[in-house]
C-alpha cells in the first residue's frame, strides 16, 4: 500500500474517530441536561401535587378545629345528647364539609359518637379502626393519611375545646376523606398534571433513576414511560411512617425532542466540515509532504549496499523537515560505516577470549548446540563439528536430563541469570563428569536461545560426596537420640540442631540454622535465666540445669563446651530432654498422697500430719469438728455406689462451703470427715456446726429426692498443755452422740426418699406394695402376732420391692422376655431390700 493511499486512510479514520468522540461525548453531555432538566421538571410537578395534597389536608384541619373548638361538641362530649346529633351530625354536614367519617372519643379512649357516610352513594358505611388509633395514641391534635381497606383517607384530629380555646380537653374529634378516584381527579386539573395512586409494592424503584429529594426530605424518582412521556414517583406514608402508596406524576418529554432535533441538525453540520477539512489536509499533504518523500525514497534506493555506505547519497534542498532528514540520513550512513568496522575489530577480540578460555562456552537454541568452543570439545572428546551438530540433551546423563530441562525451561520463562547449576555430562568415550553451569537467556541470530558456561567439578563433587557420607553417618547417631542436640555457637546461634530439635518446633533441623536457641524453644529475648549453656561458655566445664519453657514444659539441659585447638570456647553442645511427663507424673503422685481422689479433701494421712503440727504450733485454741455421712451404706446397697459417691461429693462440698480456706478439711473414713480449725474458740465451733446444718438443710431442700444428713460433733484445745488427739477423740464422741439420737430420723428420711423415688420410677410398685400390707396385717391377726410383729410385718410389705431402684429402667419396664442376665440383675433387689435400717423381722416371738 502507498504512502499517499495510507495518507488518506489514516485521515479519513481520523476524521471520522473525531467525528465519532465529539458526536458521543456531546450525545452523552446532551442526554445528562435533558435527564436533568426532567428530573427538575419531575420533581417540581410532584412538589406541586403534594402542595395541592397539602391544601386539601389543611382544608380538612381547619373544618375540624372549627368543630371541635365548639361550646356545643364540648357538651355532647360530656352528657352525649341526642339533640347534637339531630342538628348537627346529618347527612348534608358531610356533603359540605367533604368527609366520610366523624369519630368523637373521650379522654379515657372510649368513642362518644362514630359515623361513615358516602355521599355519593347516599348511605352509611362502617367506621375503620385504623383512622381511630392514631388518635389515642397522640393526644394533641394531627393530620395525615391512614391505610384502610376503602382505601386511603385523609385524616384530621383535634382536642375538644370550648369556643375560646380553653380547656380541659374532653376529647378528641376526627373527621375523615375517602380519597378516591374523583378526587384524584380534581387534583389532576388543579395541578395540570396526570396523576396515578400505586399500592406500596406496584412500583420497583430499583427500575427507575433517583430524581433528588423533594422539601420534606423523602426521595422521589424519575422513569420514562414513552419517547414522549416521562414520570415522576415518590412514596406517600401515613401517620404511622408507613409507606399508604406511591404517587406518579407523568410529564410531557418536550426538552428530549427539542434536544434530539439540535443533534441530527449539528451531526449533519459535523460531518460536512469533517469531508471539506479532510479535502483539503489531503491537497496540501500531497504537495509538502508526499511528492518530496517519493524523491527521497528513490535516493535511497538507489544508494545500494557499496562501501562506504554515505557515498552518493544526495541531500535535498530547503530547510524544512524533508531536508533535514536527508541530511541526517547521510550522517547515519556515516556512523554506520564507524559502527561496522568497530564491531569487525570487536568481534575478533571476542572470538579470541571465547576460542582460549578454559571453561567451555556452549549456546543452545531449541535443544541443538549451535556453537561450542574449543574447551568444550576438550573436555567432551568430541570434535567441534560433531558437538554443533547434535541436541544438547544428547550429552546430559539421563537421570539429570529431567533436571536440565527444567533448568533450561526456567531460563527461557524468566529470562534471568541462573548460577552454579551441577549435571553430569557424558564423554564421547563413555565416562561421566560433573559439570557446574552459570548461564543466561541471549539472543542468536534474531531467536532466543541459552549461554552455557561450563566448569568441570568432578574433584570437587568426590569430596563433597566423602563429606556427605561422614555428615549423614553422625547425623544418623544423632537423630536417633530422643534428646534434643544442639550445636551453637558464642552468641547462642544454632550452628547444627538433629531431628528431636526440629520436630520439637515443628520444623526441619535446617530451617534452625542461625536462630538463637532462646528465641526457639523458649520466645525470649535473652537467654534464660541459670541457662547452662551460657554457664558452660562462661566457665569452661560441663554444666547442667533445669529450664521451664513459656509453654509450662520442663527441660533437662547439659552443656558440654567446644574448644578449637587454643583452647578458646567457641560454641556448645546442648542436649536437653523434657522431663514435663515425668515433673507432672510427680506432681499428680504428690497429689494423691495427700487427697482424697473421689472428694478432692485432704486424706487421712494429711490430716495426722496437720494434727501433729498443729499439736507444736502456736496457733491455739484449736477446734477439731467430725462429721459423718448417714444412711451411705443403705444408698450404696440399694442405688449402687456411684450414687453413693454423688452423696460423698455433696457432703464435701457442703462442708468446703462452710469452711474457711484456711481450716484443714479432710476425709478420713468412708463417710467420716474431720476439719481442723486454728484459733477457733468453742463459741466459734458452734457457730460453724450451726452453717454446717444450715447448709445441709438448704441442699436438702433443693435436692428432695435423696437428703443429706450429717452428724457432727466438735471439741475445742485451749493450749498446749492439752492433747489433740484426746481432742479428736471427744469430738469423734460427740458426733456418735448426735448420730445414736438422730438416727432413726435420718434413715426413715432416706427410706422414705427411696420409697418416693420408686413410686415415681415404677407406679405399679405403689398400689402393689399397699395391698401386700392389708393383706399381710390380715393374715397377722389370724396367726396371733404382737403389734410391735405386726409393725414389723407391715413394714417389710412396704420395703420388700425398695431394691427396684437400683434396677435399670430398659430392665425393669421390658415389654419382652428377660434374658438371663437380665433375671439375675433382677434377682438382686430383694437382697438389696433387706438392707433396710430397721430392726430385722426375725425378732423373737415370731413365728411361721
Amino acid at each position: 500500500m502507498s504512502l499517499k493511499t495510507r495518507i488518506v486512510l489514516t485521515l479519513c479514520a481520523t476524521f471520522a474517530i473525531l467525528v465519532l468522540v465529539f458526536f458521543a461525548v456531546s450525545h452523552v453531555i446532551a442526554n445528562n441536561i435533558v435527564a436533568e432538566l426532567e428530573r427538575d421538571d419531575l420533581k417540581q410537578n410532584i412538589e406541586r401535587t403534594l402542595q395541592a395534597l397539602e391544601r386539601e389536608m389543611a382544608t380538612l384541619d381547619r373544618n375540624t378545629e372549627d368543630w371541635a373548638a365548639w361550646d356545643d361538641t364540648y357538651l355532647f362530649v360530656e352528657d352525649r345528647n341526642a339533640e347534637y346529633i339531630k342538628k348537627n351530625l346529618v347527612d348534608s354536614t358531610f356533603e359540605v364539609l367533604k368527609i366520610n367519617y366523624i369519630v368523637i372519643i373521650n379522654t379515657g379512649g372510649e368513642m362518644v359518637y362514630a359515623r361513615g357516610y358516602d355521599a355519593e352513594e347516599g348511605e352509611d358505611i362502617p367506621v375503620p379502626r385504623e383512622i381511630v388509633l392514631p388518635a389515642r395514641q397522640k393526644a394533641g391534635g394531627m393530620k395525615g393519611l391512614v391505610v384502610t381497606q376503602e382505601g386511603p383517607v385523609l385524616v384530621a384530629a383535634r382536642p375538644v375545646l370550648k369556643s375560646d380555646d380553653t380547656g380541659p380537653p374532653r376529647g378528641t374529634l376526627i373527621f375523615g376523606r375517602i380519597l378516591k378516584d374523583k378526587d384524584l381527579k380534581e387534583l389532576s386539573e388543579i395541578t395540570r398534571l396526570p396523576l396515578t395512586l400505586h399500592p406500596p409494592r406496584a412500583v420497583d424503584f430499583r427500575d427507575l433513576q433517583p430524581a433528588g429529594s423533594l422539601e420534606d426530605g423523602e426521595a422521589c424518582y424519575a422513569g420514562i414511560i414513552s419517547p414522549e412521556e416521562s414520570a415522576g414517583f415518590t412514596v406517600i406514608k401515613d401517620l404511622q411512617g408507613e409507606t399508604a402508596f406511591i404517587l406518579q406524576v407523568n410529564s410531557d418529554r418536550r426538552v428530549a425532542r427539542v434536544f434530539k432535533s439540535a443533534e441530527k441538525a449539528f451531526s449533519l453540520y459535523l460531518a460536512l466540515t469533517a469531508v471539506l477539512c479532510c479535502g483539503l489536509a489531503l491537497y496540501w499533504l500531497n504537495r509538502a509532504v508526499v511528492s518530496r518523500l517519493v524523491k527521497l525514497t528513490a535516493a535511497v534506493t538507489g544508494t545500494g549496499y557499496q562501501f562506504p555506505l554515505s557515498s552518493g547519497f544526495p541531500v535535498l534542498k530547503g530547510k524544512d523537515e524533508l531536508a533535514l532528514l536527508s541530511a541526517e540520513i547521510s550522517k547515519m550512513l556515516d556512523r554506520l560505516e564507524e559502527y561496522r568496522r568497530e564491531i569487525s575489530d570487536k568481534e575478533k577480540k571476542y572470538r579470541a577470549v571465547v576460542e582460549n578460555a578454559a571453561e567451555a562456552v556452549v549456546v543452545v537454541q531449541e535443544g541443538a548446540v549451535k556453537f561450542a568452543n574449543r574447551a568444550a570439545a576438550a573436555h567432551s572428546g568430541y570434535p567441534r563439528e560433531e558437538l554443533v551438530s547434535r541436541h544438547f540433551p544428547d550429552f546430559i546423563h539421563p537421570e539429570d536430563k529431567d533436571a536440565v530441562w527444567e533448568h533450561y525451561r526456567e531460563l527461557l520463562e524468566n529470562k534471568c541469570v541462573l548460577y552454579a547449576f551441577p549435571f553430569r555430562v557424558i564423554t564421547r568415550d563413555g565416562g561421566v563428569k560433573w559439570a557446574e553451569t552459570n548461564s543466561v537467556v541471549v539472543e542468536w541470530e534474531g531467536q532466543p536461545a541459552t549461554l552455557h558456561f561450563l566448569t568441570d567439578i568432578t574433584p570437587r563433587k568426590i569430596l563433597e560426596e566423602e563429606l556427605h557420607r561422614l555428615m549423614t553417618e553422625k547425623s544418623l547417631i544423632l537423630d536417633s537420640l530422643t534428646e534434643l542436640v544442639v550445636f551453637l555457637d558464642r552468641d547462642m546461634h544454632v550452628i547444627w540442631a538433629n531431628r528431636a530439635a526440629g520436630q520439637s518446633v515443628g520444623k526441619s533441623p535446617g530451617d534452625l540454622f542461625g536462630a538463637k536457641c532462646h528465641e526457639i524453644w523458649h520466645g525470649r529475648s535473652d537467654p534464660c535465666q541459670g541457662c547452662p549453656v551460657v554457664q558452660a561458655m562462661e566457665t569452661g566445664r560441663v554444666c547442667t540445669g533445669e529450664v521451664v519453657s513459656p509453654d509450662g514444659r520442663f527441660w533437662r539441659i547439659t552443656a558440654s563446651p567446644v574448644k578449637d585447638e587454643k583452647g578458646n570456647v567457641i560454641g556448645a553442645v546442648e542436649a536437653a530432654l523434657d522431663i514435663t511427663e515425668r515433673r507432672r507424673y510427680e506432681e499428680q503422685l504428690k497429689y494423691l498422697s495427700l487427697h482424697d481422689p473421689l472428694t478432692g479433701l485432704y486424706n487421712r494421712a494429711f490430716f495426722q500430719e496437720e494434727l501433729r503440727r498443729l499439736a507444736v504450733s502456736r496457733e491455739y485454741p484449736v477446734t477439731i469438728l467430725v462429721a459423718d455421712l448417714d444412711g451411705l451404706k443403705l444408698v450404696n446397697d440399694t442405688l449402687g455406689h456411684a450414687r453413693g459417691d454423688e452423696m460423698l461429693k455433696a457432703c464435701a462440698d457442703v462442708l468446703r462451703n462452710t469452711l474457711r480456706r484456711s481450716d484443714i478439711l479432710a476425709r478420713i473414713g468412708g463417710d467420716e470427715f474431720a476439719a481442723l480449725l486454728p484459733g477457733t474458740d468453742e463459741q466459734t465451733g458452734e457457730d460453724i456446726v450451726y452453717r454446717i446444718r444450715s447448709r445441709v438443710d438448704d441442699y436438702n431442700k433443693e435436692h428432695p429426692e435423696l437428703p443429706l444428713h450429717v452428724s457432727t460433733g466438735f471439741a475445742t484445745c485451749r493450749s498446749g498443755d492439752g492433747s489433740l488427739e484426746d481432742t479428736f477423740k471427744k469430738a469423734d464422741d460427740l458426733m456418735y452422740r448426735h448420730k445414736l439420737v438422730y438416727r432413726a430420723s435420718a434413715r426413715n428420711q432416706i427410706v422414705g426418699a427411696l420409697l418416693a423415688a420408686l413410686k415415681e420410677k415404677d407406679y405399679f410398685t405403689a398400689g402393689h406394695a399397699e395391698r401386700l400390707k392389708e393383706m399381710c396385717l390380715k393374715m397377722g391377726e389370724k396367726l396371733g402376732l404382737s403389734p410391735r410383729q405386726m409393725a414389723d410385718l407391715a413394714l417389710f410389705a412396704q420395703v420388700h420391692d425398695l431394691g427396684k431402684v437400683a434396677v435399670p429402667d430398659s430392665i425393669l419396664f421390658k415389654k419382652g422376655t428377660l434374658t438371663e442376665e437380665e433375671w439375675e440383675v433382677m434377682r438382686q433387689h430383694p437382697e438389696k431390700a433387706t438392707a433396710s435400717p430397721y430392726p430385722p423381722l426375725t425378732s423373737p416371738g415370731w413365728r411361721t
